[in-house]
């Protein structure tokens, strides 16, 4: 297997455009707007959103807080049908926290350099935020006039959980994001797996989310005295965390990753591996190595349940042995799985003298996996748009990792798609890509800048 780079350029919006330009800036001075959660503060960011939208000529725009500082601009562009289809375009205003330490450039200058514009939120998901408002701008500024309602809804909190944002809107402002369709951020990229990559992966579902906290009894003292490991409650937790990590999870291929491979386009032999129970994580070990990408690190997750040690508790001092230790685990759970599929788990890694031992503390709230299906008009809509922009393009569904906003929507009965399009960046590795979100360096590559506004600048024209 091999990875392949592409060759290619933007074609309606260049990228030495004027237009393009000005989405750079946009995102630029939004990326200064320093909105980490916690705490938040996204009403700061709403408000410039705000101010730039009055100035293109929209109205019907509200600014929602949760609570004080934690705003969501909400701009709804009536149609001229009550009666079509409506469609909201959203993205989050909130960026996780960025060490200046660990970056090569200040993660808030929102600096653009070459080919970048860099900062925390870049892509995730200030990037996604400006294509989509800038689509609108474009068309706005023609005259352009939808058909159905269209709603742009850039929202608080996403990144812990959305509870202050897209949860926040759902429970007491429903008829202001009430729509038939969502796109949102979540997939998109195009995957580097063929000599003319044409696979975009659309992100239909993602796994559900149970934090939880393990808690062992130890014999306390002061730290002085010797204790025996079998009473140390830290050397107990340490042992439990170890097993845990060491546990082979069990592989699933769930619906949305049965799709997946029937879509995808890649050679046989590696489509039977990637459906193989027994074989998968050895095939993908000798695919590692044989790209240089990490790609266990990011198939796994879709065909297995992932319990990952996230915080350690202890003693509040360092002279005191504790009586109790904790660990709080990031459980992201297949469809269909709940706590007490973590109960067996646990019981089967650590054996029943060592679960004995432990306390099973449950983090709420907790939330299910959530689906949508590619058997929906809107799926092909954007898959004949796709192949507008890319000749041949694919749509492959993707239930992801992680967690957005489109669950919020998902559990209402409505039909959410994490979308943006992305090309291959030539400068760029996949593991770099896909770390870069959260980690370090984040920056938005400048054509795909340009190639998402295209696509929402298309999809809000048709739609």
């Amino acid at each position: 297997m091999q990875i392949y780079k592409e060759k290619w350029k933007p074609e309606m919006f260049p990228v030495e455009s004027e237009v393009i330009k000005e989405a750079c800036r946009f995102l630029s001075e939004l990326i200064k707007i320093q909105t980490i959660n916690p705490p938040g503060n996204e009403t700061s960011a709403a408000e410039y959103c705000k101010t730039l939208l009055l100035k293109e000529g929209f109205g019907n725009i509200d600014i929602i807080e949760s609570a004080e500082g934690r705003g969501n601009v909400i701009c709804r562009w009536k149609g001229t049908d009550p009666n079509a289809k409506k469609l909201l375009l959203l993205a989050h205003l909130d960026v996780v926290p960025a060490d200046p330490l660990n970056w090569e450039k200040d993660p808030f200058s929102g600096e653009i350099e070459g080919d970048y514009v860099w900062g925390r939120g870049a892509l995730d998901c200030k990037g996604l935020l400006v294509a989509e408002a800038m689509a609108c701008f474009l068309l706005k500024r023609e005259g352009f006039q939808p058909k159905g309602d269209i709603i742009m809804a850039f929202t608080a909190d996403e990144e812990r959980g959305g509870v202050m944002g897209v949860g926040y809107l759902t429970e007491h402002h429903w008829d202001k994001i009430d729509v038939d369709y969502i796109v949102n951020e979540g997939g998109g990229f195009l995957l580097p797996f063929s000599k003319n990559p044409k696979d975009y992966v659309v992100q239909t579902g993602e796994k559900g989310v149970f934090r939880t906290i393990i808690r062992v009894k130890g014999k306390g003292g002061h730290g002085s005295m010797p204790v025996k490991k079998s009473e140390n409650a830290v050397y107990k937790i340490s042992k439990i965390t170890q097993k845990l990590i060491e546990y082979k999870y069990p592989i699933e291929f769930t619906k949305p990753v049965l799709e997946m491979l029937e879509k995808i386009t890649l050679p046989w032999l590696f489509k039977k591996i990637l459906s193989s129970k027994r074989i998968i994580r050895s095939g993908l070990k000798l695919a590692d190595k044989l790209t240089g990408e990490d790609l266990s690190t990011i198939i796994l997750p879709l065909v297995m349940d992932v319990l990952n040690p996230t915080q350690l508790k202890g003693s509040e001092k360092v002279n005191i042995i504790p009586q109790y230790a904790e660990m709080s685990f990031d459980c992201r759970l297949l469809p269909g799985h709940d706590r007490k599929t973590i109960t067996k788990y646990l019981r089967k890694a650590l054996g029943k003298k060592l679960f004995k031992e432990i306390e099973i503390i449950p983090v709420e709230p907790s939330q299910f996996a959530t689906e949508n299906t590619m058997e929906n008009p809107f799926w092909d809509q954007i898959e004949n748009l796709m192949k507008i922009m890319h000749e041949g393009a694919i749509l492959v569904p993707f239930l992801s990792q992680g967690s957005t906003d489109s669950k919020f929507f998902r559990k209402k009965g409505r039909y959410a798609l994490g979308f943006s399009p992305m090309r291959i960046d030539p400068n760029m590795s996949i593991s770099e890509m896909t770390e870069m979100a959260h980690g370090k360096n984040e920056r938005m590559y400048i054509p795909n800048l340009s190639y998402m506004i295209e696509f929402f600048y298309r999809l809000v024209r048709e739609f």
